[in-house]
């Protein structure tokens, strides 16, 4: 229909039928409405009814929220946001080569990381010949300082601090076990890293392991986080003692477990290593006390009081074990500690276990049994731990570089003369 064209009545029209026909401009404007105070001559509008269907713009609205909440938290985490940090102080902690003259150019830490992949469990990156190589070989007379590091903490502290070169192994705690029996959860200078599976707080969850389908599901994940990761190793902290579920007899009802599951994660590691890889380890914890017999009105080792922190070791682990650490820093009496070096490891431990295989544990600030260690405990644990045993262990590593610094494990290192010896490389010139 042509514009302009609207129905007008003619006199022509029979019957009064309307005709088409163009309005005049005087037509056209009358027919317009008329805005005026008395007669608006425009409806009023329907009042509005929110419903249901109005509420759509919330939902991409909470969306962007969620999201911008995700990632500030992900971005904004302990010792990762320095509101002060400069250009010059990020090129300094991000970029490898400003400080070493050797390396010839900048080394982003994303492209270090790259060629970090491509070294094998056994090799360190060097990068002022930016190749792989070999480790130093393990020899028998090593010298073990292992240090635990909890994984809530943000292990860049680790990394950057200083006194780790002291340091030959860590112990990446902890990988916890559920009740079903599964396992949940790179440093240079080649310091060797084991997955600690267990812990205080998972104590109960190890009689899980009774049942088939939960041992062999914590066998195969147990494995298998070694494999991902690359770990060298698995140091098992199972901390169940003569508890209600071991009949308060834990060697006679719970000892067979652990041997069958240490028998099992033996087998298993030794299956994973690559002909050219060095063997992986496993290691064990165990309590100051599992070793003692009785003594006047003490029963030892066989204790059922004092929460089930008590058993008795079965020298049949030793043969499957390549050390035990002694968590030494739960003996809360200086005449106990004192004893348990002069008398008790020497009578005890070292005839079950063999001096070799021995790793004398020492604590830190909050990781002690009392506030304050008894005086020179940690100086005392790594030379004796060095000069009689195979080494010396730090509970914990992130308490000691959180809360004191670094101090203890410089102590204990300098008191063991600790530390990798990294092997001479000639440079080209």
């Amino acid at each position: 229909m042509a514009s302009g064209l609207n129905p007008i009545s003619s006199s022509s029209s029979q019957g009064g039928t309307p005709t088409y026909g163009r309005l005049t401009t005087a037509e056209l404007i009358g027919s317009c409405p008329v805005l005026a105070e008395g007669s608006t001559m425009l409806e009023d509008p329907a009042p509005f009814k929110p419903t249901v269907r109005h509420l759509w713009p919330l939902l991409p609205g909470l969306a962007i929220m969620g999201a911008v909440a995700y990632f500030v938290s992900i971005v904004v985490t302990d010792n990762c946001v320095d509101l002060n940090m400069s250009e010059v102080t990020y090129r300094d902690n991000n970029i490898l080569g400003e400080q070493c003259r050797a390396v010839e150019r900048e080394v982003p830490w994303r492209e270090l990381t790259r060629k970090l992949r491509r070294c094998k469990r056994h090799e360190y990156y060097d990068p002022l010949h930016d190749d792989c190589q070999l480790c130093p070989a393990t020899t028998p007379h090593d010298r073990v300082f292992a240090v635990f590091w909890e994984s809530q903490k943000d292990c860049a502290r680790l990394v950057e601090e200083v006194n780790t070169k002291y340091v030959t192994h860590v112990y990446w705690a902890f990988a916890t076990l559920s009740m079903t029996g599964e396992v949940s959860q790179s440093l240079q200078r080649c310091i060797k890293q084991l997955i600690s599976i267990g812990g205080a707080e998972s104590r109960d969850s190890f009689y899980a392991l009774r049942d088939e389908k939960a041992f062999d599901l914590f066998t195969r994940t147990s494995l298998s986080v070694v494999k991902k990761f690359d770990f060298d190793g698995i140091d098992m902290d199972d901390e169940s003692g003569n508890q209600p579920q071991a009949n308060f007899k834990w060697k006679e009802t719970q000892a067979p477990v652990v041997y069958k599951y240490l028998v099992a994660l033996r087998n298993g590691l030794d299956a994973m290593q690559a002909p050219d890889e060095p063997r992986y380890l496993l290691t064990w914890d165990e309590f100051p006390t599992s070793l003692d017999g009785q003594e006047g009105g003490y029963v030892g080792c066989s204790l059922v009081s004092d929460g089930g922190w008590f058993r008795c070791y079965d020298e049949k682990f030793t043969p499957l074990l390549d050390w035990v650490n002694i968590m030494l820093y739960n003996i809360p009496s200086t005449d106990g500690y004192e004893a348990m070096l002069s008398r008790r490891i020497p009578q005890n431990w070292v005839p079950a276990i063999g001096a070799d295989k021995l790793i004398i544990g020492a604590c830190s600030s909050l990781g002690c049994v009392e506030p304050v260690p008894p005086p020179g405990q940690s100086y005392k644990n790594a030379y004796n731990g060095s000069a009689l045993y195979k080494g010396a262990m730090l509970w914990s590593a992130t308490n000691d570089v959180l809360y004191d610094g670094g101090h203890t494990m410089k102590t204990m290192g300098q008191a063991g003369n600790y530390g990798v010896r990294m092997p001479f490389r000639p440079l080209d010139v």
